[in-house]
């Protein structure tokens, strides 16, 4: 059966059909089987396709996560005979459900394609056929010796879009799904084009399901004029919540006041994951670059980059079932697993509490950003502390061995501070983007070198940086 697709019918508008035969003003309601989806489509009936339709269909917005497992199970149950899977799906989820499958999904291979409509398949003017249709053609067809497509994608309208990276924007316009941050992977015209440069690479290993998920998480947006003593009432009375997508304003800023990081500290200390992301449609969230984020940074809050909502919660309930190491899931939540967000992001932190005049560490460049995939860098020492007046500080990044470089801009950095009381805490912030590039073409270990006149403690040190995937 490997020249068939197989539909798998999950329920949602798609597959509705009139309550009696012939009688257009009846009511809808799911249909029985394929034969009563395609018997009036005689192009549908003649496709290379086999069904399998939910014992229960569900309107998308009863979707829990106990269907997505169902769903990547019979995927597994038949991955082997046939050649591609088409998903039909109500569109109000679709986006989280493409996301979950993204990484449910191991090792996949073939096309997994999610598609519904806004108007069922029976009413006049509907976009189901067109979706369908196209949906099964990019599931079964093969150019080029290879699979056009082995990743979890949504079509929607002319439109293939990376499934973690899509949202649905518009309740009624045909058009109904976009992918805020990532281009689309092909667009369907008098031709079928496929954008081979943006999809993933295929995968080697063997194709496996993993379907732990913990969805112990919620979502929360905040907004001028929100009551930090609402959110530590929710955590107070909440025992069991292990993971927090907060939507923040712009790239990741949020209110500063005193009582609202003493509540994120709360949650944290908890050992609740939180997540950063933004609530406008496009852009990223970077944490650790700017004078900004470091409240948040501090209080121990991931940065969620340019991760969907519909991805951000998806991914922490994958990692989350994946492990209880907290600080495991805020490192993965950092890095990209299957094409879901932008830039990784990497700390490294260090701690240097005896007085010194010098403080000196170094780390290896993570491997698959060497090459010049690191595009902004940051150091910060946090809370430097000095019990004598110090004139001061320099910070000197270098590469391996023992030579520093001197012939790039703002590589060598050097800060002073003057105070004239003792016991002064000073947060020294220092980026030298324009060199990160070079910096990863040229060596696989940074060494850092603080240096004062006096011996100070230095207190927690981090290395961030952002590097494209």
């Amino acid at each position: 059966m490997l020249d068939k697709v197989l539909i798998i019918n999950t329920g949602g508008t798609i597959g509705m059909v009139h309550s009696e035969k012939g009688n257009t003003m009846s009511p809808l309601r799911p249909a029985e089987n394929w034969d009563e989806i395609a018997k009036e489509h005689l192009v549908l009936e003649g496709l290379a396709t086999d069904y399998y339709q939910f014992e229960t269909l569900i309107d998308s917005s009863d979707i829990s996560p106990e269907n997505w497992v169902k769903m990547a199970e019979v995927i597994e149950s038949n991955y082997n005979e046939y050649r591609g899977f088409v998903i039909l799906h109500g569109t109000d989820t679709m986006s989280y459900t493409a996301s979950a499958l993204s990484f449910m999904l191991k090792d996949l291979d073939k096309p997994v394609i999610i598609t519904g409509a806004q108007v069922p398949l029976q009413k006049p003017r509907s976009d189901a056929l067109q979706n369908l249709i196209t949906a099964i053609q990019i599931a079964g067809n093969e150019f080029y010796g290879i699979r056009l497509v082995p990743e979890v994608c949504i079509f929607f309208r002319d439109t293939l879009l990376r499934g973690n990276r899509s949202r649905k924007n518009d309740a009624r316009n045909y058009f109904g799904f976009s992918s805020p941050n990532y281009p689309s992977l092909g667009e369907a015209g008098a031709e079928l084009g496929i954008k081979k440069n943006k999809l993933l690479k295929k995968n080697e290993g063997n194709f496996h399901i993993e379907t732990a998920l913990d969805n112990r998480v919620i979502i929360i947006e905040i907004f001028p004029g929100l009551k930090p003593s609402y959110l530590m009432n929710i955590f107070e009375s909440i025992e069991d919540v292990k993971g927090v997508i907060l939507k923040t304003y712009g790239n990741g800023n949020a209110p500063t006041n005193e009582d609202f990081i003493d509540v994120i500290n709360f949650i944290t200390s908890k050992g609740i994951v939180v997540i950063n992301i933004t609530q406008c449609t496009t852009g990223t969230v970077k944490m650790g670059m700017y004078e900004a984020s470091t409240k948040l940074l501090d209080a121990g809050v991931v940065s969620g980059l340019d991760l969907t909502p519909e991805a951000a919660l998806t991914k922490l309930m994958y990692l989350l079932g994946k492990t209880d190491d907290t600080e495991e899931v805020k490192r993965l939540m950092s890095i990209d697993i299957c094409g879901e967000q932008t830039l990784n992001h990497y700390n490294f932190k260090f701690a240097q509490n005896n007085p010194a005049k010098i403080c000196k560490f170094s780390f290896d460049i993570p491997e698959e950003i060497a090459g010049g995939d690191m595009i902004e860098a940051a150091v910060r020492i946090k809370k430097l502390s000095q019990k004598n007046k110090v004139d001061k500080v320099s910070i000197i990044v270098s590469l391996e061995g023992d030579s520093f470089i001197e012939n790039i801009d703002n590589f060598q950095c050097k800060k002073k501070i003057h105070k004239n009381t003792e016991n002064i805490h000073e947060d020294i912030l220092l980026n030298f983007n324009k060199c990160a590039k070079k910096i990863s073409e040229e060596s696989k270990e940074i060494i850092v070198t603080l240096e004062s006149d006096k011996a100070i403690v230095w207190g927690d040190i981090v290395f961030s940086i952002y590097a494209e995937c």
